[in-house]
């Protein structure tokens, strides 16, 4: 979970119960193996004409590396085939 991107779109009122939430959830370092797995995506998808931006292929490295699933509102910025990607929905219905 990319913590930056959440904070920035929280509105005041959300704050309080965001950080609640937040604080129960356990985060994963972006580790040497992550790095190189996002730079791997990157060139891959490149190569087929698709830009993959550095956060997001941080993410999907990161996700990878750990063995998660990745829970986001953003699919289309995750195409790689080897890790699961999912909405929030699905895990907090």
């Amino acid at each position: 979970m990319n913590l930056a991107e959440v904070e920035r779109g929280l509105q005041q009122r959300q704050r309080r119960r965001a950080a609640a939430f937040l604080d129960g959830l356990r985060f994963l370092s972006t580790d040497r193996e992550a790095a190189r797995r996002a730079g791997r995506y990157q060139a891959e998808w490149a190569e087929r004409g698709r830009t993959i931006h550095t956060a997001d292929a941080l993410i999907a490295g990161t996700t990878r590396s750990h063995g998660a699933v990745l829970l986001t509102h953003n699919l289309d910025d995750f195409p790689m085939r080897d890790i699961r990607v999912q909405p929030p929905e699905v895990a907090f219905p």
